[in-house]
């Protein structure tokens, strides 16, 4: 197994300016690093409206993004602070939200509860995250394993969704 401090980096700081706008759009973020320097944003992910935090608030299809290469992932978050992780092989990393929708009264009310990132350590499923927490409004980490989450009940992840390869590469 991977040790922790192989794989990720403490909490860091985000850009002043990206965090005034992660601020003002009240959600978290993804951003993937690859070998080669570059850094794909979720924002640069959609589709429609302005490419930054401020634009259009639909969330990125992670399924899509090219994992070839992808060596950090970060959860950029309201309070600005930033969870980076780093992958001991690529492929190995995921991320998600956990959410409730509550139903009564004539209401329906859907929240998102925690935004998750992930890389996974070994072939046994074994994993670290990091996780925006909305309602205490925190920036939390945790180890679990990916085929049967215990963080939020989320159970066994789809790996090929997610774009994951536990085999060596």
């Amino acid at each position: 197994m991977v040790r922790v401090l192989d794989i990720h980096l403490p909490p860091q700081q985000i850009d002043p300016t990206i965090a005034a706008m992660i601020r003002r759009s009240q959600r978290s973020w993804w951003q993937a690093i690859y070998q080669d320097g570059r850094i794909l944003s979720e924002w640069d992910t959609i589709s429609t409206g302005l490419r930054n935090p401020l634009g259009d608030q639909r969330a990125s299809h992670w399924e899509l993004v090219n994992k070839t290469g992808m060596v950090g992932l970060r959860l950029l978050c309201p309070n600005g602070m930033c969870g980076h992780l780093k992958a001991p092989a690529e492929y190995r990393f995921f991320q998600l939200k956990a959410a409730h929708i509550s139903v009564g009264a004539g209401q329906v009310e859907q929240a998102t509860d925690a935004h998750i990132i992930g890389v996974i350590t070994d072939l046994k499923g074994s994993c670290f995250c990091r996780a925006w927490e909305y309602g205490p409004q925190r920036l939390i980490e945790f180890y679990d394993n990916v085929f049967g989450m215990k963080y939020a009940n989320i159970g066994r992840l789809s790996l090929d969704i997610q774009g994951v390869r536990m085999g060596a590469r």
